[in-house]
């Protein structure tokens, strides 16, 4: 099982002070509009499965009507107003980032890694 990033759980708090209830159908949808991303990117990053991108950081940024910093921080990419930095990410998630949720993919990439010595899980 994997590891959820916490900016699920922030952004659905910001999306609901905002007034986007996500228990009503087409609320992800409707935010994905507003801020011209795709729903599976919200929808992604609401469940936690990946922190956004900082394109994707600032679009979130214009709907909510917050300061970007503000949700770069949340997702990890800057460090927050308290100066704790982003921790680097694990092999996995740049593994994730690379190539994706595509299992063949990822043991592809890590068998080619394992060959060359570049490898630690």
């Amino acid at each position: 099982m994997t590891e959820q990033h916490p900016f699920g759980g922030w952004l659905a708090r910001e999306m609901a002070q905002q007034g986007y209830d996500l228990s009503a159908y087409g609320t992800r949808s409707r935010f994905a509009r507003d801020a011209g991303l795709g729903e599976s990117i919200v929808s992604r990053a609401l469940r936690g499965a990946a922190a956004p991108d900082i394109r994707t950081c600032v679009a979130i940024a214009r709907v909510l009507g917050c300061k970007a910093s503000d949700v770069l921080a949340a997702a990890g990419l800057i460090p927050d107003e308290n100066g704790e930095g982003p921790r680097p990410p694990t092999p996995r998630e740049h593994l994730v980032a690379l190539v994706g949720d595509d299992v063949l993919a990822q043991e592809a990439v890590i068998a080619l890694l394992r060959a060359l010595g570049k490898w630690a899980p």
